[in-house]
């Protein structure tokens, strides 16, 4: 796709448009940096059939990040003089970012469809729900799934890091493996969203919430390679998966659910594995063609939560972090929802400590 610029974005400012229906653009002047004008444009709006016009002062940002929306909000309400409204725009505007932008009296149009404009008194009009036909670019493209959200996990266990590296040591002792670059990566893009504040080295988690909320909306169920269901003749099977070290292995956060809440989960016990035939061969037991029948179903996944900060009981179960089972329940049927919503709660006051 090729590079959306703020200069192609103002292009489409031409009278005649239309900006957010019903509105339409009756004149403008572009600004920007080769004119003696500060704003990026003056845009005068009108009704079809109405004589009323209404003039706004616009910044634009080719991106449409928190941090990027906050920086054209304040720019547009400077640029702003008698009789002119602030209005900003950027690709994409979520209906979270349109609801901001109303609570603060500016209005905002995206490419995609979505907006608001107001003039306090006169004029309200609102569109939200189409999709965003610009996702962000940057070199991190999703800091809240794999192998990446470690660093947001990470975040809501200890909100306060002192340095990169102590952070990256914490991920690698609770059981994965990330670069300085990627965590880098991934704290500037929670940076961006204005989740995660730095001053220095430090990095500090500035939204709980919004965070915990995005990883629980981002996540999605480990894909699985193979399964294996079995009959077991004994307990010793956490013991026996834990004698090579070259496997991972823990409690998936669905089979956990009993050892954080109170919440009874029927069938066998699942472990996500990181290799089958190998698993298959430490534990034993009796293949079970059907599931609901087994002792144990394994589970193949390369998916690095799924080991991340396990926790091991006195008998050497590995079971799923809390967090872990909070992603798999809340995304789960509306029992699981309920048993999840308790630990949520406790993961958001730890994340404040």
């Amino acid at each position: 796709m090729e590079k959306l610029t703020e200069r192609k974005m103002l292009a489409r400012l031409k009278p005649g448009c239309v900006l957010l229906p019903p509105l339409v653009i009756c004149s403008s002047t572009i600004g920007g940096e080769n004119s003696a004008e500060k704003f990026d444009a003056l845009v005068e709006l009108g009704l079809p059939g109405e004589a009323a016009r209404f003039w706004f002062a616009v910044e634009t940002k080719s991106r449409g990040t928190p941090e990027a929306v906050n920086a054209a909000t304040a720019q547009a309400r400077s640029h702003a003089q008698e009789g002119q409204w602030p209005m900003i725009q950027v690709p994409y505007l979520a209906a979270d970012r349109i609801e901001h932008l109303e609570g603060e009296n500016v209005s905002g149009v995206d490419l995609c469809g979505n907006g608001v404009v107001i003039v306090p008194g006169q004029l309200w009009v609102v569109r939200s729900g189409h999709p965003n036909l610009y996702p962000d670019s940057r070199a991190l493209n999703n800091p809240y799934r794999g192998r990446s959200a470690l660093v947001a996990r990470m975040l809501l266990d200890q909100p306060r890091w002192p340095t990169l590296k102590k952070l990256v040591n914490s991920i690698r002792e609770a059981g994965a493996d990330l670069s300085l670059a990627q965590a880098s990566k991934a704290v500037r893009a929670l940076e961006e969203e204005m989740i995660v504040f730095t001053r220095g080295s430090t990095i500090q988690l500035h939204e709980p919430l919004r965070l915990l909320d995005k990883l629980g909306s981002e996540w999605r169920k480990p894909v699985t390679g193979a399964r294996q269901a079995l009959r077991l003749n004994d307990d010793a099977w956490p013991s026996r998966l834990s004698s090579d070290p070259a496997l991972r292995w823990a409690v998936t956060g669905e089979s956990s659910a009993s050892r954080h809440a109170m919440f009874a989960q029927g069938g066998p016990r699942r472990l996500a594995v990181s290799n089958l035939p190998l698993a298959t061969a430490l534990v034993g037991g009796t293949p079970e063609p059907v599931p609901n029948f087994a002792d144990v179903e394994l589970l193949e996944t390369d998916e690095p939560g799924s080991f991340f900060e396990t926790e091991t009981d006195e008998k050497g179960v590995r079971w799923a972090s809390k967090l872990q089972t909070w992603l798999e329940l809340q995304a789960g049927d509306a029992r699981q929802q309920d048993a999840a919503r308790d630990l949520r709660s406790e993961i958001l006051e730890r994340a404040k400590s």
